[in-house]
């Protein structure tokens, strides 16, 4: 008897790829000398460890694999920095691809992980700055029944969580608000799919353009992620729905309860 639900989760740490961020038309030393400068890098930890990591590690729902990609000329010292933080998080592979179309990259990553032994096959993303809840796991595997009711053996059916909050790092004063996005981001965005449709995955698509693609639910209820926006970002952040719709109070205790982190330690983060 077939299991119900493998979901895995991806995230791209300074992978040097064709395509796929701003800067991947310059050439590859290039490319490789902004990527890699140590004082980018260390930003990265900063927020991978207090945010992206720290997310992982604290799901209530621990029954998920977590990719980490990588190239293969990441830098040796940061690569075993990466091992040993991933070391406590159960289901965590780092894995190393040569320089190639970043889609290629991602799908290879997915496809080795994919286990014929379940039903579905459920996929997320997380950037290294970014931070889910930690009921996301545990919501995706809850919601599933519901989308299995329109889900057959030809398509994928995508789960969008729109509700989450953005964390503005300055080198002023750092700001928090919420928001709720009428399109998907690519974080809290989770794709199910029959196990046997190998390819298909939450990268498959600009995850603003999901729905065009993809028969899509979006969730408006729960806080699903904090998204940060900072000096490093890939791209210049666009809201598609509404913003500033809870008081700090109320910001505090979605903080808490879905994320178990303060506000004092996001404002803490350096630009």
């Amino acid at each position: 008897m077939s299991k119900e639900n493998q979901i895995v989760g991806l995230m791209r740490f300074s992978f040097l790829s064709k395509g796929g961020f701003l800067h991947s038309s310059d050439p590859l030393d290039m490319q490789a000398e902004k990527i890699f400068s140590p004082e980018r890098l260390e930003r990265r930890f900063a927020f991978f460890e207090k945010l992206a990591l720290r997310s992982l590690l604290n799901q209530t729902d621990k029954d998920f694999r977590f990719i980490v990609l990588i190239s293969k000329s990441f830098p040796s010292e940061y690569k075993e920095r990466l091992e040993q933080l991933l070391a406590p998080l159960q289901g965590a592979v780092l894995m190393e691809k040569p320089f190639m179309p970043q889609y290629r990259a991602i799908r290879s990553c997915y496809d080795t992980l994919r286990d014929e032994g379940y039903k579905r096959f459920t996929s997320f993303r997380l950037d290294d700055d970014d931070m889910l809840d930690v009921d996301f796991i545990a919501r995706i595997r809850k919601l599933l029944p519901r989308a299995a009711r329109v889900l057959d053996d030809s398509s994928p059916v995508v789960l969008a969580f729109n509700k989450g909050l953005f964390l503005e790092v300055s080198k002023h004063k750092n700001r928090i608000f919420d928001g709720c996005e009428r399109t998907p981001l690519g974080i809290g965005t989770a794709m199910i799919t029959p196990t046997h449709l190998s390819g298909k995955n939450v990268y498959s698509r600009n995850h603003r353009k999901i729905p065009a693609f993809f028969t899509t639910f979006s969730e408006q209820v729960s806080p699903t992620w904090i998204r940060t926006i900072h000096v490093d970002n890939d791209s210049i952040p666009e809201f598609t729905g509404t913003l500033n719709n809870h008081s700090e109070p109320e910001i505090d205790q979605m903080l808490e309860k879905h994320f178990s982190i303060t506000r004092q330690e996001l404002m803490a983060f350096k630009p």
